[in-house]
């Protein structure tokens, strides 16, 4: 950043040149810069007409925090009601990371992201309505024109938002650029390492064959999926013939099921919302699934101690769990 404040049209100030002096000490994980980075590729690709008319992307920053110490360590996308202003879907965001939290409880909303080379008035305003979820939100923003072959600095800016006292007297939020450095663990050198250098183990290219396999995976799964909801609209319509007796437990379970899928009125939908979603209930299900592992654990702790070490096999166990 340059000795003068950064302006815009309207003369007004959205990013001052005096230090920070909250005494952060930020950690960007590769994984949240593998996110943006695909985030925008798919953005561009998917949408080249958004994409010339300088549309951006958003999303949200997950990080741990110890003190002054944040580590960002993860990313999702966020998808902002358009209008005449580019507003936040605070609903959306809250539902997001509420799903999220039961997989990662010590993850805390840290902030949103957006691509550009320096800040707008626009996001200024934006950010005024991320501060109304956390006080402290700060701002990451991508820059990927700066990304070439000739680029010595890293085109990611971090900026914290303080109120400055202007020459009216009166208050307005403004961006103090940050310090901070990129951290990554052995795993996720892995990880990396893995990405940077594709599979080329056919003639073809194993970037294909890894492909083929991951679609064919997630086809499995629909078909799955749609197998069981077809048979559970079959045991609704057998209890509702009275061929099947009514178990208003089971009705329930289904009928909270029901609630948390989508309601969609189109024929056609989205296929980034589509496969977002379906993120979600996987991580629902995953923390599900982990929190009854959990649950069995204890009660064979539990058992154990009572019975001690004088029980002669399992099967007093199995009869105890059935």
């Amino acid at each position: 950043m340059t000795d003068m404040d950064i302006i815009d049209d309207n003369s007004m100030i959205i990013v001052s040149n005096v230090q920070s002096s909250s005494g952060l000490s930020i950690s960007v994980h590769p994984l949240v810069l593998l996110n943006i980075s695909d985030h925008f590729t798919r953005f561009k690709l998917q949408n080249p007409s958004l994409y010339e008319n300088r549309h951006k992307i958003y999303g949200a920053l997950l990080a741990s925090q110890s003190g002054r110490d944040i580590d960002i360590v993860n990313s999702f996308e966020l998808p902002l009601l358009s209008g005449e202003k580019v507003t936040l879907d605070k609903e959306y965001l809250m539902y997001k990371l509420e799903q999220l939290k039961q997989v990662f409880p010590q993850l805390d909303f840290m902030g949103w992201y957006t691509i550009g080379s320096s800040p707008t008035n626009a996001e200024l305003e934006l950010h005024e309505q991320f501060l109304q979820v956390s006080e402290s939100a700060l701002f990451l923003q991508l820059d990927p024109s700066a990304v070439g072959n000739n680029a010595k600095e890293f085109p990611l800016e971090i900026y914290e938002s303080v109120r400055d006292i202007m020459d009216d007297k009166k208050s307005r939020l403004v961006f103090i650029q940050t310090r901070y450095k990129v951290e990554t663990g052995e795993a996720e050198c892995i990880a990396v390492d893995h990405v940077a250098k594709p599979s080329t183990s056919s003639s073809d290219g194993g970037v294909g064959n890894t492909l083929i396999a991951h679609l064919t995976t997630q086809r499995n799964a629909i078909a799955m999926l749609n197998s069981r909801i077809q048979f559970l609209q079959k045991y609704l319509l057998d209890t509702k013939s009275g061929h099947l007796p009514v178990d208003h437990d089971i009705i329930r379970q289904i009928s909270s099921l029901c609630r948390r899928s989508p309601i969609l009125e189109k024929k056609s939908f989205d296929e980034q919302f589509s496969a977002e979603y379906d993120d979600v209930l996987l991580v629902a299900y995953l923390a599900s699934i982990t929190k009854g592992l959990n649950s069995i654990n204890d009660l064979v702790d539990k058992f154990n101690l009572v019975n001690g070490n004088n029980a002669p096999n399992n099967k007093s166990l199995i009869m105890f769990l059935n």
